[in-house]
């Protein structure tokens, strides 16, 4: 017999999965990492784009989530792009506000400076 394996992912990345004749969730405990397919940085500062990226991973670590709950990989793209060296320049690029600034300014200048 042949069944069939569902799974469905939320917008918020839960998975939720399900066979054509139970619900498997309870039965079964899956880690998934899902990745987005994203394009590598082909700007003008390579260095600076993976000194980010590193430094996000690290944070996520640190704090137990996804790397993207720090930031999302088009916002650090743009700061290395703009290589802001001001909290005011930092906070011209979407993505980061106040919250943002306040929490990990001082740390992505530090990066952007070098």
């Amino acid at each position: 017999m042949n069944t069939l394996l569902q799974i469905t992912v939320d917008d918020d990345g839960r998975a939720h999965f399900f066979s054509d004749y139970v619900c498997v969730e309870d039965q079964i405990s899956l880690q998934i990492s899902l990745r987005r397919h994203t394009e590598p940085y082909a700007g003008p500062n390579p260095d600076v784009a993976e000194d980010l990226i590193l430094w996000r991973r690290a944070k996520a670590r640190e704090q137990g989530v996804p790397p993207y709950f720090i930031l999302h990989q088009r916002v650090l793209y743009d700061i290395a792009d703009r290589l802001p060296v001001t909290e005011e320049e930092l906070m011209e690029i979407p993505g980061i506000g106040p919250k943002m600034c306040d929490k990990y300014g001082r740390e992505i200048l530090e990066i952007t400076s070098l």
